[in-house]
């Protein structure tokens, strides 16, 4: 179950993460505008319903920490839908608000070690996906 559990979910999973850190990189440096914080907000949602279709192919010692990423998505994007609607923000307007419900980074590290881990076995000599041909583009 490696290779689905990579390509319909972890592999997905595993750029949604790349994409968040370099927006909130973005966000911050861009001075924390609206603009930024709806391209973070999109990648948001796009992991929420991500781990929420597809969190079942996870061992079941994970799947708790989707939930906490899951729980965390959803907060935040509340919070955020809050302040936009009471902020009505234009592109270059600053856009902040107060989140205690801090982001799981821990459940992120181990299904990112996970990732890891089974990507590194399916490279090995062979294994299905180290003999996989390559489509040239």
């Amino acid at each position: 179950m490696a290779l689905p559990l990579l390509a319909d979910l972890l592999g997905p999973l595993h750029m949604h993460f790349a994409a968040a850190r370099r927006a909130y990189r973005d966000y911050l440096d861009g001075g924390r505008t609206f603009l930024h914080a709806r391209s973070l907000r999109r990648i948001n949602a796009s992991a929420r319903s991500l781990l929420l279709a597809r969190g079942w192919m996870l061992p079941d010692r994970l799947q708790e920490d989707a939930a906490c990423l899951i729980s965390h998505y959803d907060v935040w994007m509340s919070l955020w839908g809050d302040h936009r609607a009471a902020l009505r923000p234009g592109p270059d307007d600053v856009f902040a608000f107060e989140n205690r419900h801090s982001y799981p980074r821990e459940a992120e590290a181990r299904l990112e070690a996970l990732y890891e881990r089974l990507r590194a076995q399916e490279e090995e000599p062979g294994s299905p996906a180290a003999n996989a041909a390559v489509p040239s583009g």
